[in-house]
């Protein structure tokens, strides 16, 4: 049989005992006893509100006939007590079922008071001096109680207070202040109260608010209670009404046999509809929840054969678990993506912030070596002029080797900024790292031991080679500083075929050699790690470290079209992993030394624009000294009247590329077209490729890269004015 099947029988039968019994209790009493319980109530709760609130009636006509009567006022305000003993006795507070009356003045201070018994306590005022401005406010009529200290046989005795401000007889707008209070009083106890009460069943007693009300009345047990406020609003005691109707109870004595009768049966019934249900319904359910919770989907075998809904439950549950696989398996794939994203964007970012401080850096090196050219160059004069003279040679020879070490600085933040000039070759990785070896242990030292595995095979790249060798010993000298008690240094090669699986987003898909340098360091942090590369963020004390070796690492790597990726742990180390594009051409040689500069053939004319009149002047002092015909200008345009002017072309164009008015690639252009056979060569911080791309590709040109000295700027200009190295930019 269906579990719906089964359900639905047993409802039936347990819907058809409750409805006969609810038959059966609406044939008998329960809608009597239920309407007239309801009705009786109501209208006893209403007839003992009304009767309670009628009490007070009295009371209210004495203070409410008081309020305006001129004597009153005037008996306040002269302080007459004789009149108040002559209008106010005992047989007017009797008349009014009264048996205290207070009269207070403007001040709230009690200016006459009569009672008809318990004098003593009554006389008394039974509330403090500012309470009336209280109680009166807004011309307000208060009514409160208080208890009387005094008892009689045990029972509570209360006093129940009328008031009315008292106003002139003329003010009836009562526009202006008043003139005083009256109150009047009566005593309340469980005797007096019995003996206002109607004849009948109800009963009436005053209760300490401690004493709790009745929880839960019987339908035969009406109650009805109201609170007894003193002059602050706060309760005394409750004024309880009871009474016990033998009908209703008669009635609810009826309802609760049969109840009981029903009760009876529907346990009966209840009984057999569990034992049916735990068979049909909560065994298969049991059995259900144990495969969820131990995912076990073996425990629903026997349910799959059935036909009925806990075999469809079943085969659902299987199909569940395996949507929930899959589910599972595509959450992990996203999350996988997503943190790859995420990644991406964070790599995105800092190549965005590295990018920008290049920038600065490279202009900053940039007009840095205009400076420097001049405090190099004139200091190797100086050092020619003074060679026989030890003395005066000194100085010269300090200048020239400050401006060298800070020539080194310019060159590392060029390096960063990638702007540096460059000489990539063909080179093998494999035999940079072999032939540096030896020099990289003298430089960090022998307490450090270098493993070098070049495993790259091939191991060719296009790089300036001694740029690489300076990456490898930067990483060295970084790696030193992280082991100051010795460790190991382990510098190695690869091939790497990069696709989907980006070490470095700026890569592209394609064969790379990968260069590792790792240590057995401090490591680092994560905060630390984001830094590294930041020009002149170091980790060392001041004086140890100008905070630009690894941000050089990170300029010629990128500059080389290159990657670098860094894995570091506090306490585990680090692992330097730079990425460079593998090359197929053969392995180009280096270059030998240069010689000796050629003296001109005959006066060659060179224009030299250059708007740092300091530069300016140390190239052409040099050029005059090798015997050119040197022609000077601080800008383009000076410099494109002195070509209108000459009556022969120039040999050589000699130009800074970033000046006012117009730029050295613009003078370029110019003078190319009044002058097609000149040279072109560029003094600047710029690159060869920098230059081609603002517009040099159709002309041949040559770069010297500043700060240079004498000697470099002379052999130099013979190489262009020889053309030696022409046709690369053309």
């Amino acid at each position: 049989m269906h579990v719906r099947t089964t359900i639905f029988l047993l409802l039936l039968l347990a819907g058809t005992a409750f409805v006969a019994g609810l038959f059966q209790v609406r044939r008998t009493e329960t809608e009597k006893l239920e309407v007239a319980t309801a009705t009786l109530q109501n209208r006893w709760a209403d007839s003992a509100r009304e009767f309670w609130d009628n009490q007070g009636d009295e009371l209210q006509t004495m203070v409410g006939a008081l309020s305006v009567r001129e004597g009153l006022v005037g008996a306040i305000l002269d302080h007459d007590t004789k009149w108040a003993e002559a209008n106010w006795d005992d047989r007017v507070l009797s008349s009014y079922h009264a048996n205290a009356i207070w009269l207070y003045r403007r001040d709230g201070t009690l200016f006459y008071s009569l009672a008809n018994t318990e004098s003593e306590e009554l006389q008394k005022s039974p509330i403090p001096a500012d309470a009336p401005e209280k109680l009166f406010g807004h011309g307000r009529t208060p009514t409160f109680y208080f208890p009387l200290k005094s008892r009689i046989s045990g029972r509570l005795r209360f006093v129940e207070v009328r008031g009315t401000p008292v106003w002139q007889v003329w003010d009836s707008k009562k526009e202006e202040p008043l003139e005083g209070y009256f109150l009047a009083g009566r005593i309340w106890d469980d005797e007096e109260l019995r003996r206002v009460l109607p004849p009948g069943d109800d009963q009436v007693h005053f209760v300490p608010l401690e004493t709790p009300p009745p929880s839960k009345p019987g339908p035969e047990q009406m109650y009805y209670a109201r609170t007894l406020p003193d002059w602050r609003g706060q309760d005394l005691a409750r004024l309880a009404f009871t009474n016990e109707n033998q009908e209703l109870k008669v009635l609810g004595d009826r309802a609760d046999r049969l109840f009981h009768t029903l009760l009876l049966g529907a346990l009966v019934l209840f009984l057999a509809l569990f034992l049916l249900l735990n068979r049909a319904v909560v065994l298969p359910l049991r059995r259900v929840i144990r495969s969820l919770h131990d995912e076990k989907l073996s425990l629903l075998e026997p349910l799959r054969a059935q036909k009925a809904e806990f075999g469809q439950l079943a085969r659902l549950i299987d199909l569940f678990f395996a949507q929930r696989a899959d589910l599972m398996r595509e959450m992990s794939e996203r999350s996988a993506a997503q943190k790859a994203l995420h990644e991406s964007e964070e790599m995105l970012r800092h190549s965005q912030k590295m990018e920008a401080v290049g920038r600065l850096a490279g202009g900053v090196a940039h007009d840095f070596n205009n400076l420097l050219t001049a405090i190099i160059g004139y200091a190797d004069l100086l050092r020619r002029r003074f060679a026989g003279d030890p003395t005066a040679r000194q100085p010269a020879e300090l200048i020239h080797q400050a401006g060298e070490q800070a020539a080194g600085l310019t060159r590392q933040l060029l390096a960063f900024s990638r702007k540096q000039l460059l000489q990539p070759k063909i080179i093998d990785l494999n035999t940079v790292i072999t032939n540096l070896q030896r020099l990289l242990q003298r430089i960090i030292g022998e307490h450090i031991e270098i493993v070098s595995q070049p495993g790259a095979a091939p191991g060719r790249v296009k790089a300036d080679p001694g740029q690489i060798e300076q990456v490898i010993v930067n990483l060295g000298v970084n790696a030193r500083d992280a082991m100051p008690r010795g460790g190991r240094l382990l510098i190695r090669t690869r091939n790497l075929v990069v696709d989907g699986a980006n070490p470095a987003p700026e890569l592209t898909p394609g064969p790379y050699v990968v260069l590792e340098v790792t240590d057995t360091g401090e490591g680092m942090d994560e905060e630390t790690k984001a830094r590294i590369f930041e020009p002149f963020f170091t980790t060392k004390g001041p004086g140890k470290g100008t905070g630009l070796g690894l941000a050089t690492v990170y300029g010629i790597v990128k500059q080389s079209h290159g990657g670098i990726v860094v894995e570091s742990e506090r306490g585990h180390g680090s692992t330097f992993r730079i990425l460079l594009p593998q090359e197929d051409g053969p392995v180009e040689m280096i270059p030998s030394a240069p010689t000796a500069v050629r003296a001109p053939a005959h006066q060659e004319s060179i224009l030299v624009v250059e708007d740092e009149q300091i530069v300016r002047d140390l190239v052409c002092e040099v050029l005059r000294g090798h015997g050119y015909r040197v022609l000077a200008a601080g800008r383009g345009s000076e410099a494109l009247r002195i070509l209108r002017k000459e009556e022969r072309d120039i040999d050589l164009l000699i130009s800074d590329v970033v000046m006012p008015e117009m730029n050295g690639v613009e003078l370029a252009h110019r003078v190319h077209e009044a002058s097609p056979r000149s040279r072109m060569l560029f003094v600047s911080g710029y690159s060869e490729s920098d230059i081609a791309d603002q517009g040099m590709e159709a002309i041949a040109f040559q770069v010297l890269q500043k700060p240079f000295t004498p000697d470099t700027l002379a052999r130099k200009v013979r190489e262009v004015l020889d053309g030696v190295g022409d046709g690369g930019n053309a």
